[in-house]
């Protein structure tokens, strides 16, 4: 098989491993205590970002050198998937490899960046997030530590290090708990990987450029793990006044969007466990700024299986795109067709 399949860890993969106890399964002695702490990690469930915020942050990242205006480019689909159209957004060339930079960046200079060289910053991921934020402690001069499983490879670990994060691994079930305890201690700026309202804001400017370029685009399909990206691309569609259909995918073994949708409420898969080689959309809960802005403005939450992410990957692979699994999963949505009729429609 080709190496984006193997079972190993192998770059450009990301590992989001959040696989912390969600607090219901914890005993009762301790489930109001970290419930409290806790409550720092999220973002706000009530609150919704407006128009004028996500234009002023795409303003913002407009004069970052290091966040980049991705292109649009054409894919033809084969003759199983309707022989349409695609236009692919590729975020898989912005700075980092991802679009993770957008929202981080936009996080950090709205925060201060001279203030936050003095008390730093914190995240928890071994995946793309975890990079994009090294990669701006690095280039900002911002002391950056990096909270993630003691699963992750040691190929991972020292991948950020050499970026000058400080790396701290703990077992999974303790992550959540040991960020919390961290932030109460150290005083440092968390920079949450999906679940934050200046992330969102900036992870917009991609839906903004999407409509700069293509205004009378019909269906937008964007990749969901936590959520961030979704959000922030779901609401500069809506918020902007497009028609536009916004559709989140999942992976079959990731699906906590499409659970907390089907639910009501932001929510956790099953026992907090995941089992998907989509590893950049495998954190096993949705965040809860993430899915109230999910409930929006996505109009739907499609699923895919590993098997069909891999025929998308192996398709883009082929018109000499290399793209992650976890980046391959809205192609794989429309190849697999489950997201509607797409035949005439101008479709990201």
């Amino acid at each position: 098989k080709p190496f984006w399949f193997k079972p190993r860890f192998t770059y450009p993969c990301s590992v989001d491993s959040l696989g912390a106890l969600p607090t219901d399964k914890m005993p009762d002695a301790t489930r109001d205590e970290q419930t409290i702490k806790r409550a720092k990690l999220w973002g706000p469930a009530d609150e919704v970002c407006t128009l004028l915020q996500l234009e002023e942050a795409k303003k913002r990242l407009d004069g970052a050198d290091d966040v980049l205006r991705t292109p649009l480019v054409p894919l033809t689909l084969p003759k199983s998937a309707g022989n349409g159209s695609l236009l692919l957004k590729l975020e898989n060339l912005q700075t980092c490899g991802s679009f993770k930079i957008r929202g981080m960046k936009n996080k950090l200079l709205k925060s201060g960046v001279a203030e936050l060289k003095e008390k730093g910053m914190l995240t928890f991921s071994a995946g793309n997030a975890g990079r994009a934020v090294a990669y701006l402690g690095q280039s900002l001069g911002i002391p950056t530590k990096i909270i993630m499983p003691n699963t992750v490879p040691k190929e991972r670990r020292a991948l950020l290090e050499s970026m000058g994060a400080t790396v701290e691994q703990v077992p999974s079930p303790e992550l959540l708990d040991t960020v919390a305890a961290t932030l109460e201690s150290e005083g440092r700026l968390l920079v949450h990987p999906f679940d934050d309202l200046d992330l969102i804001c900036g992870h917009a400017s991609c839906g903004l450029e999407i409509l700069e370029d293509c205004s009378d685009v019909d269906a937008v399909v964007v990749c969901c793990g936590g959520g961030g990206f979704a959000a922030g691309v779901a609401a500069a569609t809506k918020l902007s006044g497009s028609k536009a259909r916004v559709m989140a995918v999942e992976p079959v073994g990731a699906q906590s969007m499409r659970i907390s949708f089907d639910s009501g409420e932001q929510s956790w898969c099953p026992g907090g466990k995941v089992d998907t080689i989509c590893h950049g959309l495998a954190p096993p809960f949705a965040g809860k700024a993430t899915f109230n802005h999910c409930r929006k403005f996505v109009d739907e939450v499609v699923l895919v299986t590993d098997e069909e992410v891999k025929a998308a990957v192996r398709l883009l692979f082929e018109h000499g795109h290399v793209v992650e699994a976890s980046g391959a999963a809205a192609v794989a949505a429309v190849l697999a067709g489950k997201c509607g009729d797409l035949a005439g429609k101008k479709v990201v």
